[in-house]
């Protein structure tokens, strides 16, 4: 696996801010609110620590879909391609509907990997894929939520050793499928939908990819997903915030679950844990804390700077129960390795009504790795 040198991150760092303040950025207060629509199309740096740089090339386009709806929906598109010969293409919708009475989440499209499993085998891996949920409110800022989670993935290897790896860890060279139907609990007091200043959200989801869903009865499983996250403003005009998040995953079932469906910690769905690189910790169980300290620059006479954040951040978290490893195959969570990071984050406010960031983070962990992360919006 390459991990990105200190000097390479900083050049494309440089990149991006250049890349960021190449585009007409809207600098208007958010005290002034103006409901427009725009489209943009930026290009920035990319960075998974899985599969090494890259450049994404993301167009967006931000809507208000009623004249009730104080945010944004937002419908985009992820073309990504990395020096390790990964790569992505993704689309990408937030809905925001009556008056964010109901809302779309989802993201779909195919990629194809270069990636080493448990620091063990190196395998190509493609997938398709669609992830996408609707949510109703149902009471003040409470909504249940109903969604589709498909896939369809293989995983390739160039060597017979590789390819014997791949059979015993239960990874398959053809294309299968995997449905999941989700039922979800959503409680939102947050104060804006990208990146609030205060306010909290707590999501419980049960997932069943059950035999009536047209998967194998012999690999059948479900899981719990919870995601708690919450924003403290430290002053009156919001520009120092503490954010946090917590996730865990428990996947039910595990002894009959195809290696696909275990977690995986760095990134697990659209859920990435920042610090460490996917698919070097895998176990039916994870658990993730995040903590952000937000620093906004403002009342500068130079704009950009008004679009700056300086972030610090801290992470912990854990990977337990049935591994994939058959001479080690089940870890407690008390002998599960403990997970730590800290790291600083810039932020380049390319959106100012909607809060729609560049994002760009840096990180070191216990095991001595430095690693960068370069996005569209918040990961808390």
């Amino acid at each position: 696996m390459t991990r990105l040198s200190l000097w390479t991150t900083a050049l494309l760092s440089s990149v991006a801010s250049f890349s960021s303040s190449a585009f007409d950025v809207d600098t208007r207060e958010s005290q002034e609110p103006e409901l427009d629509d725009q489209f943009r199309v930026i290009a920035i740096p990319f960075y998974d620590p899985s599969v090494d740089t890259g450049i994404s090339v993301v167009p967006i386009y931000n809507f208000y879909a009623d004249g009730d709806s104080k945010n944004a929906s937002t419908l985009s598109a992820t073309l990504t391609y990395t020096q390790n010969d990964s790569y992505y293409i993704k689309g990408n919708a937030e809905l925001l509907l009556k008056g964010d009475s109901i809302r779309f989440s989802g993201e779909m499209g195919f990629s194809s990997t270069n990636i080493t499993l448990v620091d063990l085998v190196d395998t190509n891996h493609q997938e398709y894929t669609f992830d996408g949920d609707f949510y109703f409110k149902v009471y003040d800022n409470i909504y249940l939520g109903m969604g589709l989670d498909y896939s369809t993935a293989r995983y390739l290897a160039d060597t017979q050793r590789d390819k014997l790896l791949l059979k015993l860890t239960g990874f398959s060279e053809e294309y299968k499928a995997d449905t999941g139907a989700k039922f979800s609990f959503l409680w939102d007091e947050r104060e804006h939908y990208y990146y609030p200043y205060h306010g909290f959200l707590f999501e419980l989801t049960y997932e069943d990819h059950g035999e009536w869903l047209g998967n194998d009865k012999d690999a059948t499983y479900s899981s719990l997903f919870s995601d708690y996250r919450l924003f403290y403003s430290l002053t009156h005009n919001d520009n120092h915030i503490i954010a946090s998040r917590w996730v865990t995953r428990y996947l039910l079932d595990a002894e009959n679950a195809p290696s696909s469906a275990y977690s995986t910690y760095g990134r697990q769905g659209r859920n990435v844990q920042r610090g460490f690189v996917a698919g070097d910790h895998i176990a039916s169980h994870m658990t993730n804390l995040e903590m952000e300290y937000r620093y906004s620059i403002s009342g500068s006479s130079i704009n950009f700077l008004n679009n700056v954040a300086v972030v610090g951040l801290t992470g912990v978290g854990k990977v337990f129960g049935e591994r994939l490893n058959p001479t080690d195959p089940y870890h407690s969570f008390d002998d599960g390795d403990l997970l730590t990071m800290v790291g600083l984050g810039l932020r380049y406010r390319l959106m100012r009504q909607e809060r729609i960031n560049v994002r760009m983070d840096f990180t070191y962990n216990n095991e001595n790795e430095v690693l960068a992360y370069f996005s569209l919006g918040e990961n808390i």
